[in-house]
Protein backbone atom coordinates (compact mmCIF):
# COMPACT_ATOMS: atom_id res chain seq x y z
CA UNK A 1 0.00 0.00 0.00
CA UNK A 2 2.70 2.50 1.00
CA UNK A 3 4.62 1.85 -2.22
CA UNK A 4 1.74 3.77 -3.81
CA UNK A 5 2.58 6.82 -1.69
CA UNK A 6 6.17 7.56 -2.71
CA UNK A 7 5.90 11.11 -1.32
CA UNK A 8 5.44 9.76 2.20
CA UNK A 9 8.39 7.38 1.97
CA UNK A 10 10.54 10.13 0.46
CA UNK A 11 9.62 12.51 3.30
CA UNK A 12 10.42 9.87 5.93
CA UNK A 13 13.77 9.08 4.32
CA UNK A 14 14.68 12.77 4.21
CA UNK A 15 13.61 13.12 7.84
CA UNK A 16 15.91 10.25 8.89
CA UNK A 17 18.76 11.65 6.82
CA UNK A 18 18.43 15.14 8.28
CA UNK A 19 17.99 13.94 11.84
CA UNK A 20 20.38 10.96 12.08
CA UNK A 21 22.43 10.99 8.85
CA UNK A 22 22.81 7.17 8.78
CA UNK A 23 25.77 6.11 6.60
CA UNK A 24 23.67 3.51 4.78
CA UNK A 25 21.39 6.23 3.40
CA UNK A 26 24.17 7.06 0.95
CA UNK A 27 24.79 3.44 -0.06
CA UNK A 28 23.68 2.04 -3.37
CA UNK A 29 20.85 -0.54 -3.33
CA UNK A 30 23.46 -3.23 -4.02
CA UNK A 31 25.42 -2.18 -0.91
CA UNK A 32 22.36 -2.34 1.34
CA UNK A 33 20.91 1.15 1.12
CA UNK A 34 18.71 2.24 4.04
CA UNK A 35 15.01 1.63 3.50
CA UNK A 36 11.94 2.81 5.39
CA UNK A 37 9.03 0.59 6.37
CA UNK A 38 5.83 2.00 7.90
CA UNK A 39 3.83 -0.25 10.23
CA UNK A 40 0.56 0.13 12.10
CA UNK A 41 2.24 0.97 15.38
CA UNK A 42 5.57 0.05 16.91
CA UNK A 43 4.32 -3.27 18.28
CA UNK A 44 3.60 -4.57 14.78
CA UNK A 45 7.02 -3.37 13.68
CA UNK A 46 8.72 -5.21 16.53
CA UNK A 47 6.73 -8.39 15.88
CA UNK A 48 7.71 -8.38 12.20
CA UNK A 49 11.38 -7.88 13.04
CA UNK A 50 11.37 -10.64 15.66
CA UNK A 51 9.53 -13.10 13.41
CA UNK A 52 11.98 -12.37 10.60
CA UNK A 53 15.09 -12.92 12.72
CA UNK A 54 14.31 -15.53 15.36
CA UNK A 55 14.31 -19.31 15.15
CA UNK A 56 13.34 -21.50 18.12
CA UNK A 57 16.30 -21.92 20.47
CA UNK A 58 18.08 -18.73 19.40
CA UNK A 59 19.80 -16.69 22.08
CA UNK A 60 18.84 -13.02 22.29
CA UNK A 61 19.95 -10.23 24.61
CA UNK A 62 17.62 -7.82 26.41
CA UNK A 63 18.29 -5.01 28.84
CA UNK A 64 16.44 -5.81 32.04
CA UNK A 65 13.84 -4.90 33.02
CA UNK A 66 12.25 -4.07 29.69
CA UNK A 67 8.96 -3.30 27.97
CA UNK A 68 6.33 -5.97 28.69
CA UNK A 69 5.02 -5.83 25.11
CA UNK A 70 8.44 -6.91 23.86
CA UNK A 71 8.42 -9.92 26.17
CA UNK A 72 4.91 -10.82 25.00
CA UNK A 73 6.11 -10.77 21.39
CA UNK A 74 9.26 -12.81 22.07
CA UNK A 75 8.07 -15.62 24.33
CA UNK A 76 5.87 -17.42 21.75
CA UNK A 77 8.87 -17.61 19.39
CA UNK A 78 10.75 -20.08 21.60
CA UNK A 79 13.95 -18.09 21.95
CA UNK A 80 16.28 -18.00 24.96
CA UNK A 81 16.10 -14.54 26.58
CA UNK A 82 19.33 -13.44 28.24
CA UNK A 83 18.83 -10.43 30.51
CA UNK A 84 21.55 -7.78 30.70
CA UNK A 85 21.68 -5.73 33.92
CA UNK A 86 21.21 -1.97 33.63
CA UNK A 87 21.43 1.08 35.87
CA UNK A 88 20.42 4.72 35.51
CA UNK A 89 22.69 5.03 32.45
CA UNK A 90 21.23 2.02 30.65
CA UNK A 91 22.84 -1.31 29.81
CA UNK A 92 26.04 -1.94 31.75
CA UNK A 93 28.72 -2.76 29.12
CA UNK A 94 30.86 -4.64 31.63
CA UNK A 95 27.94 -6.97 32.40
CA UNK A 96 27.26 -7.46 28.68
CA UNK A 97 30.92 -8.26 28.06
CA UNK A 98 30.91 -10.79 30.89
CA UNK A 99 27.86 -12.58 29.47
CA UNK A 100 29.36 -12.62 25.98
CA UNK A 101 32.57 -14.16 27.34
CA UNK A 102 30.72 -17.50 27.32
CA UNK A 103 31.42 -17.48 23.58
CA UNK A 104 34.50 -16.77 21.52
CA UNK A 105 34.52 -14.15 18.74
CA UNK A 106 35.87 -16.95 16.57
CA UNK A 107 32.49 -18.68 16.98
CA UNK A 108 30.77 -16.15 14.71
CA UNK A 109 31.54 -18.37 11.72
CA UNK A 110 30.03 -21.43 13.39
CA UNK A 111 26.22 -21.36 13.56
CA UNK A 112 26.13 -24.35 15.91
CA UNK A 113 27.64 -22.26 18.71
CA UNK A 114 24.42 -20.23 18.93
CA UNK A 115 25.88 -16.83 19.64
CA UNK A 116 23.28 -14.21 20.58
CA UNK A 117 21.49 -13.08 17.44
CA UNK A 118 20.66 -9.57 18.55
CA UNK A 119 20.48 -7.11 21.43
CA UNK A 120 17.15 -5.37 22.01
CA UNK A 121 17.27 -2.06 23.85
CA UNK A 122 15.23 1.08 24.49
CA UNK A 123 18.09 3.61 24.52
CA UNK A 124 16.20 6.73 25.66
CA UNK A 125 13.72 6.91 28.52
CA UNK A 126 13.42 3.12 28.76
CA UNK A 127 10.03 1.64 29.63
CA UNK A 128 9.73 0.92 32.57
CA UNK A 129 12.97 2.14 34.17
CA UNK A 130 13.27 5.59 32.59
CA UNK A 131 17.01 5.12 32.09
CA UNK A 132 18.93 6.37 29.05
CA UNK A 133 22.12 5.07 27.49
CA UNK A 134 25.07 7.44 27.50
CA UNK A 135 27.00 8.06 24.30
CA UNK A 136 30.07 6.38 25.77
CA UNK A 137 28.11 3.23 26.64
CA UNK A 138 26.56 3.15 23.18
CA UNK A 139 30.05 3.11 21.70
CA UNK A 140 31.16 0.28 24.01
CA UNK A 141 28.07 -1.78 23.17
CA UNK A 142 28.54 -1.16 19.45
CA UNK A 143 32.12 -2.42 19.62
CA UNK A 144 30.92 -5.60 21.36
CA UNK A 145 28.28 -6.04 18.65
CA UNK A 146 30.99 -5.81 16.00
CA UNK A 147 33.22 -8.22 17.90
CA UNK A 148 30.51 -10.87 18.40
CA UNK A 149 28.61 -10.10 15.19
CA UNK A 150 25.14 -9.52 16.64
CA UNK A 151 22.51 -7.00 15.56
CA UNK A 152 21.29 -4.12 17.71
CA UNK A 153 17.56 -3.42 17.65
CA UNK A 154 16.88 0.06 18.97
CA UNK A 155 13.29 0.59 20.03
CA UNK A 156 13.34 4.36 20.45
CA UNK A 157 9.80 5.79 20.84
CA UNK A 158 11.00 8.36 23.39
CA UNK A 159 13.84 9.79 21.31
CA UNK A 160 12.05 13.13 21.03
CA UNK A 161 11.18 13.16 24.74
CA UNK A 162 14.72 13.83 25.88
CA UNK A 163 14.64 16.64 28.41
CA UNK A 164 17.94 18.09 27.23
CA UNK A 165 16.98 20.69 24.61
CA UNK A 166 20.29 21.16 22.82
CA UNK A 167 19.52 18.75 19.98
CA UNK A 168 16.08 20.18 19.23
CA UNK A 169 17.08 23.84 19.32
CA UNK A 170 20.01 23.23 16.97
CA UNK A 171 17.82 21.41 14.49
CA UNK A 172 15.22 24.18 14.52
CA UNK A 173 17.91 26.56 13.35
CA UNK A 174 19.37 24.28 10.73
CA UNK A 175 16.64 22.62 8.73
CA UNK A 176 13.10 22.41 7.58
CA UNK A 177 10.56 20.21 9.39
CA UNK A 178 10.10 23.12 11.76
CA UNK A 179 6.44 22.66 12.64
CA UNK A 180 6.98 19.09 13.80
CA UNK A 181 9.98 19.93 15.93
CA UNK A 182 8.25 22.94 17.48
CA UNK A 183 5.45 20.57 18.46
CA UNK A 184 8.03 18.16 19.89
CA UNK A 185 9.47 21.03 21.93
CA UNK A 186 6.05 21.72 23.47
CA UNK A 187 5.52 18.03 24.25
CA UNK A 188 8.94 17.81 25.91
CA UNK A 189 8.09 20.83 28.08
CA UNK A 190 4.82 19.17 29.09
CA UNK A 191 6.47 15.91 30.13
CA UNK A 192 9.30 17.75 31.88
CA UNK A 193 6.71 19.46 34.09
CA UNK A 194 5.05 16.08 34.75
CA UNK A 195 8.39 14.50 35.61
CA UNK A 196 9.39 17.33 37.94
CA UNK A 197 6.02 17.18 39.74
CA UNK A 198 6.42 13.42 40.22
CA UNK A 199 9.96 13.83 41.53
CA UNK A 200 8.81 16.53 43.95
CA UNK A 201 6.02 14.28 45.26
CA UNK A 202 8.37 11.29 45.54
CA UNK A 203 10.93 13.36 47.42
CA UNK A 204 8.23 14.62 49.80
CA UNK A 205 6.47 11.33 50.54
CA UNK A 206 8.88 8.50 49.71
CA UNK A 207 12.34 9.81 50.55
CA UNK A 208 12.95 7.42 53.46
CA UNK A 209 10.99 4.51 51.98
CA UNK A 210 12.32 4.18 48.43
CA UNK A 211 15.07 5.13 46.02
CA UNK A 212 15.02 6.39 42.43
CA UNK A 213 16.93 8.56 39.99
CA UNK A 214 15.59 11.38 37.79
CA UNK A 215 14.89 10.12 34.25
CA UNK A 216 16.59 12.04 31.45
CA UNK A 217 13.89 11.16 28.92
CA UNK A 218 10.55 9.45 28.44
CA UNK A 219 7.51 9.02 30.69
CA UNK A 220 8.66 6.65 33.44
CA UNK A 221 10.03 6.85 36.97
CA UNK A 222 11.42 3.57 38.33
CA UNK A 223 10.97 3.46 42.12
CA UNK A 224 12.56 0.74 44.24
CA UNK A 225 10.97 0.18 47.65
CA UNK A 226 13.69 -0.33 50.26
CA UNK A 227 13.73 -3.75 51.90
CA UNK A 228 11.21 -5.29 49.48
CA UNK A 229 12.49 -7.41 46.61
CA UNK A 230 9.06 -8.29 45.15
CA UNK A 231 6.36 -5.59 45.20
CA UNK A 232 3.66 -7.82 43.70
CA UNK A 233 2.13 -8.69 47.06
CA UNK A 234 2.43 -5.11 48.27
CA UNK A 235 0.43 -3.86 45.27
CA UNK A 236 -2.13 -6.63 44.92
CA UNK A 237 -2.94 -7.05 48.60
CA UNK A 238 -2.31 -3.72 50.31
CA UNK A 239 -2.35 -0.95 47.72
CA UNK A 240 -5.63 -2.06 46.17
CA UNK A 241 -7.30 -2.13 49.58
CA UNK A 242 -6.25 1.50 49.99
CA UNK A 243 -7.79 2.25 46.56
CA UNK A 244 -4.42 2.96 44.98
CA UNK A 245 -4.79 2.58 41.23
CA UNK A 246 -2.31 0.59 39.21
CA UNK A 247 -1.92 -0.35 35.56
CA UNK A 248 -0.48 -3.58 34.17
Amino acid sequence: MLSRIPELLSWLKDFQLNLHDPPTAKYSPEQGQMEVCVTTGSQEGLCKVFEMLINPGDNILLDAPTYSGTLAALRPLGCNIINIPSDQHGIIPKALKEILSAWSPKDVKNCSNNLPKFLYTIPNGCNPTGNSLTTERKKEIYQLARKYDFLIIEDDPYYFLQFEKIMISQLLQQWGQKGFLEHVDRVVDFYRIQRDAMLTAADKWLKDLAEWYPPAAGMFLWIKIKGISDTQQLIMEKALKKEVRHMI
